[in-house]
């Protein structure tokens, strides 16, 4: 199909399912932050950050995107660095709820424990054995 859907499923399955790499490196893989936020970090993680962008340079997705991925017992939400998509993120007990507008979540669960709108490139990580979520802002 040549879509651009195409290419994240691919990216994510070529990172996450054969390369075994956690979803917090795959979003900065994807999703990295620009080199002067980089500068700006402690030795390690601009070692770290430098070396997945020599590495992975070309799977940098340089344009708007939010995208829901289901990954064995994982819901992952990302959108792009510099947020031209959207992406809410909503929680109620245990129920993690990923969607372009709050409204769309709201329809589902009219009260919530906890909405929030994810900075760009940060995941949203709901992982169903820990009953955990990553990434809420405070």
């Amino acid at each position: 199909m040549q879509t651009d859907t195409e290419v994240m499923a691919y990216a994510f399955d070529l990172l996450m399912r054969k390369q075994g790499l956690p979803i917090e490196i795959v979003s900065k893989i994807l999703a990295p932050p620009f080199w002067t936020e980089i500068e700006s970090l402690d030795s390690e993680q601009r070692r770290l950050l430098t070396a997945l962008r020599q590495t992975y340079g070309g799977l940098l997705m340089n344009g708007p995107f939010s995208v829901i991925v289901a990954h064995h017992g994982e819901m992952i939400g990302l959108t792009d660095r510099i947020k031209l998509r959207p992406l809410t993120a909503g929680i109620k007990g245990d129920f993690l709820y990923l969607s372009s507008e709050e409204a769309a979540i709201r329809l589902v669960s009219p009260v919530l424990d906890k909405v929030w709108s994810p900075r760009g490139g940060e995941p949203v990580v709901g992982r169903l054995e820990t009953r955990s979520v990553m990434g809420i802002l405070a």
